[in-house]
């Protein structure tokens, strides 16, 4: 499969499961929520190496860049951007990534040498332009900014940014690693992370009492979500960014608003608009560039 098939599975997958993931931030926290996610598919990873024989042993500097990577981008990042999402709905925080891709454009270029032709250049404003246009459908709706949660939104882009350059960094490290390994290494970072919360007094987190506090119902929805929202997205995209080129990946991974608008619209949660349209048209033509050029 595809570098860029591969991405819009991963999209699928977390731009789905982003929609349980503000819910539940809502009724517990957004740092259990991500701890929770991070929990279920450290398992799934940890399972996956075991039955297909995927642990080697890895370079001092890979484990080092999976690790800062899992701590920057998995844990820290993805705890603003939950954040983000109880204050300004997903939609609207996933549509800030459409703007990652000219900053991992940028770095990936510094610092990995990788090339940025026009022609990408071109596909990642065209999906950018889907982006604007949920962008223009919010601020309509709202009426004004959430000022608190885009600078969340914002930390945990950046942080997801240098969590990709971070474990792009290791792949070419160890060529040889599996994309299941690296990923059961940053999900093993966040958890031990939130372990280590949970033994100080003052930060007030707990990794039971939240899920203890749920239905049985709601106990089996949040794990679903967190198996394809994270272990599925995850696996889908780590091996994008093994192979693939990571501006024109994360251009594409940029367009999760368009696939959870899509969701809200055959749920009845949303109706189709000219915004969602025109939305349409700026990411297959984005799509289109990317597999035709």
């Amino acid at each position: 499969m595809s570098p860029l098939l591969l991405a819009l599975c991963s999209n699928i997958s977390f731009a789905s499961a982003s929609l349980f993931y503000t819910s539940y931030s809502k009724r517990t926290s957004s740092a259990w929520m991500n701890f929770y996610k991070a929990f279920v598919a450290g398992i799934c990873f940890a399972i996956v190496c075991t039955v297909f024989g995927f642990w080697i042993e890895l370079p001092f500097k890979t484990m080092s860049y999976l690790m800062l990577s899992g701590f920057l981008g998995l844990m820290i990042g993805d705890i603003f951007l939950l954040k983000a999402f109880t204050h300004l709905g997903s939609g609207r925080v996933l549509m800030l990534f459409g703007f990652q891709p000219l900053l991992i454009g940028l770095l990936s270029l510094i610092f990995l040498g990788q090339d940025f032709p026009l022609y990408r250049l071109a596909a990642v404003f065209l999906l950018i332009g889907c982006l604007i246009c949920f962008s223009l459908e919010s601020f309509k709706q709202k009426g004004h900014w959430d000022s608190k949660g885009l600078m969340y939104a914002m930390i945990g882009v950046f942080l997801d940014a240098i969590g990709i350059l971070l474990t792009r960094a290791a792949f070419e490290n160890s060529t040889e690693m599996s994309p299941f390994l690296a990923n059961f290494i940053r999900a093993g970072i966040a958890i031990t992370g939130f372990a280590v919360a949970a033994m100080i007094p003052f930060i007030g987190f707990s990794m039971l009492k939240p899920f203890q506090g749920l239905p049985i119902k709601d106990r089996g929805i949040v794990t679903v979500a967190s198996f394809f929202g994270t272990f599925v997205s995850l696996s889908f995209y780590l091996m994008a960014v093994q192979k693939g080129h990571l501006a024109t990946i994360s251009a594409i991974a940029g367009t999760s608003p368009l696939f959870a608008t899509l969701l809200e619209t055959a749920l009845g949660r949303k109706k189709f608009s000219k915004y969602l349209f025109f939305g349409i048209v700026f990411f297959i033509s984005g799509v289109a560039v990317l597999l035709l050029a």
